[in-house]
């Protein structure tokens, strides 16, 4: 059977994986000096980008059976047969070889490390407790978070140690609880069926998305102090509040009245609250380049 984009767009889940390499590239940007168009740019994009590809495909490989369960999941390539697990196997390997290659040509070698860290974590970690044990959503944000640590890895070993980028993991790791609690109760009898252990009590879910509340609230401000001009440090804060309190602690409260109900609204409010965040950061980093450019 022929293997056509579509294929591989869905194998490789190419939406979500450059969402995921949006993270590292942004990380980059805002702790480096480094041009938007330039060679090392590219690598850490297309470096992050192929290895999402490849640790997405992979997964697709492992949990065929689950996604041939699931409603949301049964009409990807390999449970309908329009690919093979082999196949599967080596699209991904060909998508994990050229992100290495990528980056131990253009990038130092703490950066190869993680993103190799990152892809092994999230198979042989995550995947794995995913049907073992509910904890797997916790090792889930921690490694999704990540990525943030490549982007600074990208620049150079000092910007690990960088407030403004532990706030933006700090950020990144809170905001995936209550991002995929909502995805996981609009779906949860398919999770269900297919077998993975969640956290099926909506008050110990409350609970813990109101401690990702208070981390979201200290990531947020701790990324404003971060940030160049004054101005733009005082909207960011108003905006954090305003947004932690109309994206965040009132989609919880209302996931408490009816988590099944209001499930949806909670994976969008976190869409929202994501976009306020990454906006105020790429004001920042506008600003940064644009007072580099005038004082050449």
């Amino acid at each position: 059977m022929k293997i056509t984009i579509t294929d591989l767009k869905n194998l490789c889940k190419f939406s979500l994986a450059s969402g995921n390499a949006v993270i590292p590239f942004i990380s980059f940007m805002y702790l480096g000096d480094d041009n938007l168009v330039s060679l090392k740019s590219f690598s850490v994009f297309s470096g992050s980008l192929f290895m999402a590809m490849a640790s997405q495909a992979f997964n697709q490989v492992i949990e065929w059976k689950q996604d041939k369960i699931m409603t949301r999941t049964c009409n990807r390539p390999i449970p309908i047969q329009r690919l093979t697990r082999l196949q599967g196997g080596l699209i991904g390997f060909a998508f994990y070889t050229a992100s290495n290659v990528l980056m131990y040509n253009c990038l130092p070698i703490n950066a190869l490390a993680i993103n190799n860290f990152i892809f092994f974590s999230y198979l042989g970690i995550y995947t794995t407790l995913k049907t073992r044990s509910p904890i797997n959503t916790l090792i889930g944000a921690v490694i999704g978070a990540l990525p943030v640590v490549l982007g600074a890895a990208c620049v150079n070993n000092d910007s690990l140690y960088n407030l403004g980028m532990w706030g933006n993991f700090g950020f990144m790791f809170s905001w995936q609880i209550n991002h995929f609690y909502g995805i996981y109760w609009k779906y949860q009898k398919d999770y269900l069926r297919a077998g993975f252990k969640m956290v099926n009590d909506s008050a110990a879910a409350s609970r813990h998305m109101k401690i990702c509340l208070a981390i979201n609230g200290l990531s947020w401000f701790g990324t404003a102090s971060q940030h160049s001009q004054p101005e733009l440090k005082f909207i960011s804060c108003i905006s954090g509040l305003l947004s932690l309190y109309f994206w965040n602690y009132r989609a919880i409260k209302l996931f408490e009245v009816d988590p099944s109900k209001n499930a949806n609204y909670l994976k969008k409010a976190s869409y929202n609250f994501f976009l306020v965040y990454y906006t105020l950061l790429l004001i920042d980093i506008g600003i940064k380049r644009y007072q580099k450019q005038q004082n050449h």
